[in-house]
């Protein structure tokens, strides 16, 4: 499951999840859509995410393959 995933899951929009992980919205929706690669966020960034849908930082991290 990936970052995506587990904003919907936890009920999240881009901007409620911005709010309470004081990580910017644009940046999240970077990662959703790829743009960014989770795997070469900062470990700051990772944590605040992390907090915020309560989960790991290794959770946040699609380990699907993209198509």
């Amino acid at each position: 499951m990936g970052l995506k995933e587990l904003r919907l899951k936890g009920g999240f929009t881009l901007h409620s999840l911005a709010d309470a992980s004081g990580v910017n919205f644009m940046k999240i929706h970077q990662i959703e859509k790829g743009q960014r690669d989770m795997e070469n966020i900062t470990l700051k960034t990772s944590l605040k995410l992390a907090k915020a849908l309560k989960c790991r930082p290794e959770d946040l991290i699609d380990k699907e393959p993209k198509a």
